[in-house]
């Protein structure tokens, strides 16, 4: 136990949260036997452990004490606006705005005075974020994979395999290079959301269509090849994408089977997507589709140092 006198009028130190950390967390103690075994106030303990709460039942965890939270509110509180890799409430508003907003740590890191993405993850997973959890990140951080190319034959009868795809398109040199695959609202019948990428630009072409049928693919994509200049279309192995060289005037390539890696651009933008129409959504309005399309190109993106893909000058190439 340590003396009143020695540390009446101090404020605590990281060790001392270290210890409460301990006492509270592990052995359960009460504020009041804390507040004995340091000689503080068991006031100055309660404000403590509320200072440094930390929800972890997202996780199969508790509410817990965290010392490092708690030293990291009082540094805020304690140092001059500084230091952007330190916790501050105003960050906390920032961060959990932009999580509800659909926005990635990513995006949120570009704002002026927030740390980098890795803290944002960091901060978020340590649940220090009030209200926001793991859960609430559209795309959690995760190790990289490994994909080894597939060397099965291509499935479509006439379709020209993506091993002939010219260099133009596999380094991305110029627009109007598309990815093409359905978003599925409902596996069984009914509306589904026909999606098209840019390889280049990273513009995104969102539609509803009636169906899976191929027919229902050729329908709209007719009426947007009055509108937009297609150069290619890389597709997967699915039925709804079968002679597709029959309404478009452009190459079109198909990936290997279950190789959904070769058509990244487009499973990526299909990603975004979902942050709006999650899995097991029935139905969407065609409203709807078109702001999640506009939504899209006004993203701001990583490889484009955080323009949108609308503030890209070779977009306008896309049009006809």
């Amino acid at each position: 136990m340590q003396d009143n006198n020695n540390t009446k009028g101090k404020h605590l130190t990281y060790t001392e949260r270290l210890l409460i950390e301990r006492w509270k967390n592990k052995d359960k103690k009460s504020n009041r036997e804390i507040a004995k075994l340091l000689g503080k106030a068991p006031q100055t303990i309660n404000n403590e452990i509320n200072r440094g709460l930390v929800d972890l039942s997202f996780n199969g965890g508790f509410v817990e004490y965290s010392a490092d939270m708690a030293q990291n509110h009082y540094d805020w509180n304690r140092m001059a606006f500084g230091k952007t890799s330190v916790w501050s409430p105003e960050k906390d508003e920032i961060i959990r705005a932009g999580i509800l907003n659909k926005l990635s740590p990513e995006v949120i890191s570009q704002k002026k005075g927030m740390p980098c993405f890795s803290t944002i993850y960091s901060w978020i997973e340590k649940g220090w974020i009030k209200g926001i959890c793991k859960k609430d990140l559209i795309h959690p951080r995760k190790r990289k994979k490994t994909f080894y190319k597939k060397t099965k034959d291509i499935r479509k009868r006439g379709g020209l395999s993506i091993d002939l795809r010219p260099k133009v398109i596999e380094n991305r040199e110029e627009v109007g290079h598309f990815e093409i695959d359905l978003v599925i609202l409902n596996k069984t019948k009914g509306e589904q959301l026909l999606t098209l990428t840019d390889r280049k630009t990273r513009y995104e072409i969102v539609r509803l269509i009636k169906d899976k049928r191929a027919e229902s693919v050729h329908e709209v994509l007719k009426k947007l090849s009055k509108q937009y200049n297609f150069k290619s279309i890389t597709a997967d192995n699915g039925s709804e994408f079968m002679r597709l060289e029959e309404v478009m005037d452009c190459p079109i390539y198909y990936a290997h089977p279950y190789s959904s890696y070769e058509r990244g651009t487009n499973e990526n933008a299909n990603r975004m997507i979902r942050r709006w129409l999650p899995k097991g959504t029935q139905s969407a309005t065609a409203k709807a589709v078109a702001d999640i399309e506009s939504w899209m190109n006004h993203y701001p993106r990583k490889m484009f140092n955080y323009k949108c893909p609308l503030d890209l000058p070779e977009v306008a190439n896309l049009f006809l």
